[in-house]
């Protein structure tokens, strides 16, 4: 079943904020929230997490799945309104969130989405600081949240070199970021292989061997059942046509990367209205799948 990533999606794991924007709170002895939107969705998670804890005290982590501003972005108003939360994250996000021009890519980013939606934040302060990550994430290793809940971190580079990836063993539950692709309007999965298509692959293929009950995508939908079970397969198969679409398109365009992500963009973006994202991010993200591709990387 493909459901929005809205309300209670299994015992004792709930998405909060909105679909578009999901975090994943995981409940239990120690309650932790995977991902954390972007900065305006700050003010929305708290909200949500309070209704369903009875109030943030009892939240202790957030577990980050890499270092993007729809990812990071309201982790800092998170940090600041809570407590004690401590934050997990890849040493290689930890490195990026002490980038001063990585921490003002995030700024710039957000801002776009903050001046469209500065009614729902309530006046309340947003803004991304550097953020301090408090544990670092290795690949295989079991985080133990008390009372028999524990999950395990997979490293899945390609979409970006920090990229991990959760996976609950109690429940069979799989949170990914963007390391299997995202869905746009027609249900088509698109790629995110940003930072390298055949880490990105192989990250696929390794998740491909877990059982997966619940798949909890970055942004709009859970898939549970079969449609969980037989995702990665597909997006795997998605991944070998774009890459070939993109060899194609460079070779038509005698290597002109700038040309093929026009062509793409309004392809894609322009013609279809399929994407479900802005355009500048679209486009940052787009540029750098060419870039991975023509590079062999």
């Amino acid at each position: 079943m493909i459901i929005e990533s809205r309300g209670k999606i299994g015992d004792g794991l709930f998405a909060v904020g909105t679909p578009e924007l999901p975090a994943y709170l995981l409940t239990g002895m120690n309650p932790a929230v995977f991902d954390a939107g972007m900065t305006v969705m700050g003010p929305v998670y708290l909200k949500d997490v309070r209704a369903l804890l009875g109030d943030e005290t009892p939240l202790r982590y957030v577990f980050l799945t890499h270092a993007h501003f729809d990812h990071s972005g309201a982790c800092p108003y998170l940090k600041r309104n809570i407590r004690g939360l401590q934050v997990g994250a890849h040493p290689l996000a930890a490195a990026t969130f002490r980038k001063p021009n990585a921490v003002e890519l995030i700024r710039s980013l957000s801002r776009d989405y903050e001046d469209r939606h500065a009614a729902q934040t309530g006046g309340e302060d947003i803004f991304f600081d550097a953020l301090q990550v408090d544990i670092l994430l290795e690949d295989g290793m079991d985080f133990d949240l008390g009372g028999g809940l524990e999950f395990k971190v997979v490293a899945t580079p390609g979409h970006t070199r920090d990229s991990i990836s959760f996976y609950i063993p109690k429940v069979k539950a799989l949170i990914t970021g963007e390391a299997i692709g995202v869905y746009d309007r027609n249900m088509t999965i698109h790629p995110e292989f940003l930072a390298s298509y055949n880490d990105y692959l192989a990250s696929l293929e390794k998740l491909a061997c877990l059982e997966t009950d619940m798949l909890l995508m970055a942004h709009y939908f859970t898939l549970t059942g079969e449609d969980a079970r037989g995702y990665i397969a597909k997006s795997i198969a998605r991944t070998r046509i774009f890459r070939k679409r993109i060899e194609d398109n460079l070779h038509d365009l005698h290597g002109d990367r700038e040309a093929v992500v026009k062509r793409i963009f309004r392809e894609d973006y322009e013609e279809t209205g399929a994407i479900l994202q802005e355009a500048r991010p679209y486009l940052i993200n787009l540029a750098a799948k060419v870039r991975a591709v023509a590079e062999g990387k």
